[in-house]
């Protein structure tokens, strides 16, 4: 199971002599990895043969889901959808037929007296349906015909790239980041979430690279009780063992505590603490 969740099973020291484009493992949980390796008979930088599924799992949830977020959140409509995979998908049969199907139910549901936004929410239910599967068996078909390079790990690339709905994928990534990411609503939040996030981050890590030392204020003894004393534990004992440097382990405490928090907590904790800090302290870079 941990060896499948590796998608990228390289250590960040090691990732400009990686083939990934992404470092999966912190220099921390080296041990953790050697020993899931040593199970498993894989060793550095070679996939589960499951990663690759996992990985088309996240390609095709990440394309369609979003493009359905897209139309729910009323930044695009159904039409809209159809609209630009028929200007970017001439001559792609999975595509087109995807199209068919899905308008084929549309012009089913409008018999039914629907409202314009019920039509428009339920066309995209069915087209989140269709698209899901037109995808699914190519991937399924990718992966059995080529199982042995898999599990020699000599395939590359990922397993949709190489399948006839590729296209698809791609043109439903491209509508997502065109109609959805890109819209001043979208953007507007992801903003207001890095400010909160990026302050955040800065009093906390005053507080934790404060505590202990005689620099410590009554913030840092404030700010540390919001963090959880499993991850406190944690970086004592790794403290304790010094097999990292320090600001390595103060870092990663960070990190977890950051990484660990809802949206509504993080917004909460940061409103709470942000009057309490008198914002002269050093920043995290």
């Amino acid at each position: 199971m941990l060896s499948a969740l590796l998608k990228y099973p390289t250590f960040w020291s090691s990732i400009d002599e990686s083939p990934y484009k992404k470092a999966g493992i912190f220099k921390s949980e080296e041990d953790i990895a050697n020993d899931v390796w040593k199970e498993t008979g894989l060793k550095q930088e070679a996939r589960h043969p499951l990663t690759y599924l996992m990985e088309a799992c996240d390609d095709i949830a990440y394309s369609v889901l979003d493009a359905e977020d897209t139309v729910k959140k009323g930044y695009a409509s159904f039409y809209d959808l159809i609209d630009f995979l028929q200007h970017n998908g001439l001559g792609d049969r999975v595509t087109e037929d995807l199209i068919d199907s899905s308008l084929e139910k549309n012009r089913e549901f409008k018999n039914e007296n629907l409202s314009p936004r019920e039509l428009n929410d339920i066309s995209m239910q069915m087209f989140r349906v269709k698209a899901i599967s037109s995808m699914i068996n190519p991937i399924v078909e990718e992966f059995a015909s080529n199982s042995s390079m898999i599990m020699a790990n000599e395939y590359e690339g990922t397993l949709i790239e190489s399948t006839i709905a590729s296209n698809l994928c791609k043109q439903l990534k491209k509508f997502d980041f065109e109609l959805g990411y890109k819209n001043k609503n979208v953007l507007e939040l992801e903003l207001r979430g890095a400010n909160y996030i990026h302050s955040l981050m800065d009093m906390l890590w005053h507080a934790i690279e404060s505590e202990g030392n005689e620099t410590g204020d009554l913030f840092t003894v404030y700010a540390m009780e919001s963090i959880s004393e499993n991850y406190k534990r944690i970086y004592k004992r790794e403290l304790r063992e010094g097999k990292h440097s320090k600001s390595y382990i103060q870092a990663q405490l960070l990190a977890d505590t950051i990484s660990g928090m809802t949206d509504s907590y993080l917004i909460s904790l940061h409103d709470e603490l942000r009057p309490l800090y008198d914002g002269s302290h050093h920043t995290c870079s």
